[in-house]
């Protein structure tokens, strides 16, 4: 069982990638439709990009799931931990590059994407083999992946005046507009700097 949840843990990194990748894409795909709008990438914030890492890496955790035979508390508690540890570490990461001045970098933001989701897939293997009873932490961690769902459901629409909430492009917060002239908020933000 160890060596196929490896093999699933390594498999889990391109899936997680590929499937970021078209969710990153599916806002403008759907032609700005309510599925965009709850699956996809509505702006360019740290949050709407770290929101299609984290549902990729649920649904991959549905499908170990179903692909070995693991004590099933443990498990979902495992993962529930490294999900919080790949949305946390990864706005981190973004916050402490942006002080550094790599803001909307490609590469950087893929190498860090790559980093945290290997590193929350490892603590999630880690954890499913340890020592420690996990079985015990399966109703706070149900709760707080209930707690997770319902942050991504409505964190998208309804977005606080946060940094890690506010497109880099434009500085504005939530669905942008479809008819708004990017190059005039920019020159805009940039006059009042």
């Amino acid at each position: 069982m160890q060596k196929t949840l490896m093999k699933l843990e390594i498999g889990g990194i391109f899936f997680i990638l590929i499937l970021s990748a078209f969710m990153q894409n599916l806002y403008s795909l759907c032609n700005r439709e309510l599925i965009g709008v709850l699956f996809g990438s509505v702006n360019d914030s740290i949050w709407e990009t770290a929101k299609t890492l984290l549902l990729p890496y649920a649904i991959w955790g549905m499908i170990e799931l179903l692909c070995i035979r693991s004590p099933f508390r443990k498990f979902v508690t495992a993962k529930v931990i490294s999900l919080y540890y790949l949305g946390v570490s990864y706005i981190l990461l973004n916050l402490i590059f942006t002080l550094f001045g790599f803001e909307n970098d490609f590469l950087i933001n893929f190498t860090s994407a790559i980093f945290c989701i290997s590193t929350s897939l490892f603590l999630s293997y880690k954890l499913v083999f340890s020592k420690y009873k996990l079985e015990n932490l399966f109703l706070p961690a149900f709760f707080m992946f209930m707690l997770f769902v319902a942050f991504y459901f409505s964190l998208t629409p309804f977005p606080p005046k946060m940094y890690i909430f506010k497109d880099r492009a434009t500085s504005l917060y939530g669905i942008i507009p479809k008819n708004i002239d990017a190059g005039a908020i920019v020159l805009d933000a940039m006059y009042y700097v």
